[in-house]
């Protein structure tokens, strides 16, 4: 037999355990007819088992590797309690990940990824994937295709990449960002950061003082609510701002639209309005007098914010934001 390319690889301990179509046989005249025992045929949707259940083959240069012969199908994945390295194949394949820190990555198809215990690192590749990263502080990819991402406990890193994703930060201090498509990111519980990317993107913050950033100006409408928490909000333009409950900033980055702030709460909640001249603008105040539910704010004359349910609207909610002021308010990079 001869190494025909490594489909996939799972390091257990030390040891390299190829998950995928490693070795092809080909017949040897002495070896005619021979059982080789250090192959293992995996059929589909059998339960592959790393840690256990795989034994071992070594090539010439005393490398562990275990041969899976010419699968094609689904495959059912289960790591170990070290650091596994495991590589699904172009089918639906499930891959548990088990304890350590391990690098799942799901390939062709519609996978499922449970990190489980440890700091993994979860990519979906092409495909509709679907990737838990549970227990610790895991980092999450979709990579391709339309996405669901689970980060569950621990202070997640989640990137839905290309395709229309949904992302769920879960508990801990989550950092969710959507990539291109229209996406729906949820922070949960603590103290989350969201970006929307490229898109129509929803982000609902959840409980806890998060950051929510509609991200690209590319005329699409983004929708962002905080949720409970003292959060802060940029909308870019045409975008839809909810502060939720707590004492919120929302800050209105626009240059061709207004953005629409829903439920303000005046004396308690801010407006940041991005603003480069040296000379201070007039603001101006003005009720809608075919809604007297909606208020009008320009600045110079240029609206650029609508608010709706914000009564007693004053000056006094309304601040006004330098470039390098903005750049205070988000993350770093």
């Amino acid at each position: 037999m001869f190494l025909a390319g490594l489909i996939g690889l799972a390091a257990v301990g030390g040891a390299a355990y190829a998950i995928g179509d490693v070795f092809i046989e080909e017949e040897d005249e002495q070896d005619e007819g021979a059982e080789d025992e250090s192959q293992t045929e995996i059929g589909e949707g059998e339960f592959l088992d790393v840690g256990e259940s795989i034994e071992p083959a070594q090539d010439s240069d005393d490398t562990g590797g275990t041969v899976i012969s010419e699968h094609e199908g689904d495959l059912v994945i289960a790591g170990s309690d070290n650091a596994d390295v495991i590589t699904g194949q172009d089918g639906t394949d499930q891959i548990n990940g088990y304890g350590g820190d391990d690098h799942i990555m799901g390939g062709d198809g519609d996978d499922v990824m449970h990190g489980a215990e440890g700091e993994d690192t979860l990519s979906g590749g092409q495909g509709d994937d679907l990737l838990h990263g549970e227990a610790d502080d895991d980092a999450l990819f979709g990579d391709e295709g339309d996405d669901r991402l689970y980060g569950h406990f621990g202070d997640d890193h989640m990137q839905g990449g290309e395709g229309s994703d949904a992302l769920y930060g879960g508990q801990g201090d989550d950092d969710l960002n959507g990539g291109e498509g229209n996406d729906a990111l949820q922070g949960g519980y603590g103290d989350d950061t969201l970006t929307g990317g490229t898109g129509e993107d929803t982000l609902f913050g959840g409980d806890g003082d998060d950051l929510l950033l509609g991200d690209e100006d590319n005329g699409e409408t983004d929708y962002l609510n905080g949720g409970a928490g003292e959060d802060t909000i940029l909308a870019k333009d045409g975008d839809v701002a909810t502060g939720g409950a707590g004492a919120d900033d929302i800050i209105a980055d626009t240059e061709n639209s207004e953005v629409t702030v829903m439920g303000f709460q005046s004396g308690e909640d801010r407006l940041l309005i991005t603003w480069e001249d040296q000379d201070p603008p007039e603001i101006e105040i003005e009720q809608d007098p075919e809604n007297e539910n909606l208020t009008r704010v320009s600045l110079n004359g240029h609206e650029v914010a609508h608010l709706f349910g914000a009564d007693g609207l004053t000056v006094d909610d309304i601040h006004l934001l330098t470039e390098a002021e903005l750049a205070e308010y988000l993350p770093a990079g």
